[in-house]
């Protein structure tokens, strides 16, 4: 519709206007775009530059750091040599004094020489204020540091300050010594302070060494410091671009240096007791900078890395700041000596763009002047070309008229284009006399062929249609061929691990076959739900449940999966998430169990987060909405996913090379689980990198519910037992595979049901029709006659009414129930099938009831206390003596004959005579019934 607008509003456009305006536009549109490239190359020259000067400014500031580092090492180098070789005697604190002295005259930059002794002999020489300050602390000193002012030939002049003090351990919580004799080897360690007579906190870099001497004994600490505000001088003197800053960080946020000569400390009201003051906690983060520049590349660098300590490549970034861009450059240095610290660099980008705007002010006057130019000329064009367009259409319409032979009288006229036109009119009129005569056999021509046409689209239809009844013919195929089997397997295996007389290792074997039949019937069960899906045959189950709750039976469930690995699993959900929702509830927990395992499976480190918010739709005519969309984020800190594989996970059977490495899995549970949400009304989406983790996002809609509309889940019991004084129910078992049959058998017959079996339909209804069953199990697939046929001619007839008949089937298809209903089946039921299912159908249709076990007397047949004689006493004599003579004899068969006979309310008791018959402990029941 919106093509045909402008279309008619461009067909009412006057000629001139047609040509002048594309005319203007395609000068115009030049030299904007001449423009447009020449700002985009000088942006990108300006990012060079920047780049560039950011780097070199970088190198400096290592560079000149690295020169101040050097310092105090070469100190303490030379000072523990002459230790060691004899040239200093450290218990000779004198002849130290006066060494430190000369030594700290040589190196200006140095601000303290320092030694501490394993006697705990301490002398520092320390500059202050352009003094020199004498620290000694020594057996004589009884405990107290005492601090003197040196004159200029280094010796005291007088005591300026005392302390106590211990240099084995620095009241203050920095214990440098023991650390630097645990290190056994040169160390850094950053000293705040307050020096005598102010109140501004000092920032000092100590290098802390321990010497030893000539038997390679430890003998203690010597270090040098200097002051860090050097490096804030430094930087002041540099040129970041006009207006740019420079700072050092470190990994903890705090200030180093800066150029801007802002103070690394926050102010601090003047205290008359300085001791009292705590320089710690006064430093000042880059976070909380008074500059404004400093604080706001400070937070922006927080925001990208969410810790300072997270970088440890150099990184170059942009940010905005009051509309300006800024290039940021963040790069760590001085990790070889531990220290760790950030030199940031901030430049605006106006520093290099004034020229450039200057130039755009000029390229935007240019295009001014130029449309200009440009509509001048394009009036003239226009007019030139137009006015004599203008009689060629009056000609025209004469033609339109009938009049094929008109002439124009701009034949003469002119010989350029226009002429030309005028000529061929004469051509035209011609040409459209004969192709009005044959108008009419084209238009039939072109009929025949379009009724062809359709023929073939509706060949195409039907071979369409019959591809897709095979797709579904193989959905049914595989779905009846492979869970079939997997029927018995699973069937069987639950039958075998109840039985007590399987041993430890067949019970752990029975168990694997087990888990493996579970495993095989989730994959066969993807390759099938994937195929419902490609055929359209999958649809939703909606019913209403409490979300909360699923989201916490899911945490239940696979929190130990991640503890084994060492991982955390966290679930959040906002307040505002719905607790009761109408939605597909199996399909949404296969999702989550999807992704949720993906995310363990392929982290070894962090952990997997799950979080979970909604969008509750708006009020609609005064009511409250009923839908709402929930969104889904799972996030793992595993290896990552590349951005080339990212295409692969969505496709079925594909794997990305993370996936192959852990040598787990089809490829089919991603695929499944986007078709799962379309189904529900959203999509999933992935960001991924390789080392950091994945992030999976997906929405579904959902309606809203109230608490009272929550279907209560019932918890399947176990069956032990028929109740007394119930009819002796007759069950005919209809199956083509006598392992399925016997699944049956084995699950039914101990609990006293009546049995018969039938191979096919033809079989089944004989035998219905002489032994009248209550109930037939009844498979739908059979040779002969199918479970389809013979469920029509039983229900066909008055008395097959009064039997109820279950279908057994193995389609996985939906409408496969409506069909087998439709047949006259009063239930259904899917293999591979819980027993529980099988005896709760059974009492939905025969009203059958049963005696569960008591989930409190849930006990392993080693739990079962011994058998006591007092058991014994509840049961008949004539049925103890035909015990006894069964015991004797050692007959198991006849033993466990008369153990069926217990009533079923000493279930227990049978039990217990049942695990003493099948370990042989025929004495001991001899014994027992003789003590009576």
């Amino acid at each position: 519709m919106r093509i045909n607008f402008f279309t008619t509003i461009i067909n009412k456009l006057p000629l001139r206007i047609v040509l002048i305006v594309p005319f203007v536009l395609q000068i115009f549109g030049t030299v904007g775009l001449v423009g447009y490239l020449s700002f985009k190359n000088g942006q990108k020259a300006v990012n060079n530059l920047a780049n560039q000067l950011m780097a070199e400014t970088t190198d400096r500031i290592e560079e000149n750091l690295d020169h101040y580092l050097t310092i105090p090492e070469n100190i303490n180098y030379s000072n523990a040599a002459a230790v060691k070789l004899g040239i200093l005697n450290p218990d000779n604190l004198d002849q130290i004094q006066q060494f430190f002295w000369q030594q700290i005259q040589i190196f200006s930059q140095a601000s303290d020489v320092m030694i501490t002794t394993e006697n705990k002999d301490f002398l520092a020489i320390a500059r202050s204020n352009d003094n020199l300050i004498l620290r000694i602390y020594n057996k004589s000193t009884a405990g107290i540091q005492y601090n003197y002012l040196l004159d200029e030939e280094g010796q005291k002049v007088k005591v300026i300050a005392s302390h106590t003090y211990d240099p084995h351990n620095d009241p203050q919580g920095n214990p440098w010594y023991l650390a630097t004799k645990k290190a056994g080897k040169s160390i850094w360690k950053s000293v705040v302070s307050v020096s005598e007579g102010h109140n501004n906190p000092i920032v000092m870099l100590a290098n802390l060494m321990p010497f030893y001497d000539r038997e390679n004994n430890f003998g203690g600490v010597v270090g040098s410091t200097f002051y860090l505000s050097q490096m804030g001088d430094f930087l002041e003197t540099l040129d970041v671009g006009k207006t740019g800053e420079a700072y050092i960080i470190d990994s903890q946020g705090f200030l180093i240096a800066t150029s801007t000569g802002e103070t690394p400390f926050h102010k601090q009201v003047k205290s008359d007791n300085i001791q009292n003051v705590d320089p710690k906690k006064r430093r000042k983060k880059a976070l909380n900078s008074e500059n404004l520049l400093t604080k706001n590349s400070a937070k922006f660098i927080q925001n990208q890395f969410a810790d300072f300590q997270k970088i440890t490549n150099s990184e170059k970034l942009i940010f905005r700041l009051n509309n300006q861009r800024y290039f940021l450059q963040i790069k760590p240095i001085q990790s070889e000596r531990e220290l760790n610290w950030l030199v940031v660099i901030a430049i605006p980008e106006s520093d290099f763009m004034a020229e450039i705007n200057v130039n755009n002010r000029n390229t935007i006057l240019l295009s001014i002047l130029t449309l200009l130019i440009a509509i001048v000329l394009g009036i003239i064009t226009a007019r030139w070309i137009t006015q004599p367009i203008l009689k060629l259409n009056q000609a025209a319409k004469s033609m339109g008229q009938g009049q094929w032979h008109q002439q124009t009288k701009l034949q003469s006229d002119r010989c350029d284009e226009v002429g030309e036109l005028a000529q061929s009119f004469q051509r035209m009129a011609t040409e459209l006399q004969a192709s009005f005569e044959t108008l009419e056999q084209r238009v039939e021509e072109r009929t025949i062929e379009l009724t062809e046409s359709n023929q073939q689209l509706v060949v195409a239809k039907q071979k369409a249609e019959v591809a897709n009844q095979a797709k579904s013919s193989f959905i049914a195929n595989m779905s009846h061929e492979l869970r079939t089997p997997l029927n018995a397997i699973l069937g069987f295996s639950q039958i075998m691990m109840r039985s007590q007389a399987l041993s430890q290792e067949q019970k752990e074997n029975t168990t694997i076959i087990n888990k493996s039949g579970n495993y095989l019937l989730t994959l066969i069960n993807n390759i099938l739900d994937l195929s419902k899906i490609e055929a359209g045959k999958m649809t939703l189950n909606a019913k209403t449940f409490d979300f909360y709750s699923l989201l916490n039976e899911l945490e239940d469930l696979l929190h130990i999966t991640a503890e084994n690995k060492g991982l955390t699993l966290i679930f959040d959900h906002q307040d505002d998430v719905p607790q009761y929702i109408y939605a597909d509830e199996t399909k949404l927990r296969q999702v989550l169990i999807n992704l949720i395992n993906n995310g363990i499976k392929f982290t070894s480190e962090g952990g997997v987060s799950v979080t979970v918010a909604s969008k509750i739709l708006p009020e609609n005519g005064g009511k409250k909405a009923a839908n709402a969309t929930i969104v889904f984020e799972v996030r793992d800190t595993g290896a990552g996913i590349a951005e080339d594989e990212t295409p692969k996970l969505f496709e079925a059977f594909a794997q990305t090379e993370t996936g192959k490495n852990s040598q787990e899995g089809t490829g089919l549970g991603l695929p499944i689980s986007r078709k799962f949400v379309n189904l529900m009304g959203g999509d999933i989406t992935v960001k991924s990198k390789v080392g950091i983790g994945t992030t999976f996002r997906f929405d579904i809609q959902v309606d809203l519910v109230n608490q009272e509309d929550i279907e209560i889940q019932k918890h399947p019991r176990h069956v032990i037992a028929l109740k007394p004084n119930q009819p002796r129910y007759k069950i005919l078992i209809v199956d083509d595979r006598s392992t399925n049959r016997l699944l049956l058998i084995k699950l039914l017959q101990p609990l006293g049901f009546e049995l018969q079996e039938a191979e096919n339909g033809k079989q089944a209804i004989e035998i219905w029709s002489e032994w009248q069953p209550h109930l037939i199990w009844m498979d739908m697939r059979m040779p002969v006659m199918n479970g389809y046929e013979a469920t029509q001619i039983i229900k066909g007839t008055t008395k097959g009414n009064a039997t109820a008949i279950i279908a057994l089937t193995a389609s996985v298809l939906e409408e496969q129930k409506a069909i087998i209903l439709s047949a006259g089946c009063d239930d259904f039921v899917r293999k591979p099938f819980r027993e529980s299912i099988i005896f709760e159908t059974m009492k939905k249709h025969l009203g059958v009831e049963y005696i569960y076990q008591q989930e409190t007397a849930a006990q392993t047949p080693s739990e079962l206390p011994n058998l006591k004689v007092e058991d014994l006493e509840k049961m008949p004599s004539e049925w103890l003596e035909e015990l006894y003579d069964a015991a004797k004899a050692l007959d198991d068969d006849l033993s466990l004959e008369l153990i069926k006979k217990i009533p079923v309310e000493q279930s227990l008791l049978a039990e217990k005579l049942s695990n003493l018959v099948d370990d042989f402990q025929f004495k001991t029941i001899r014994q027992l019934i003789e003590s009576l």
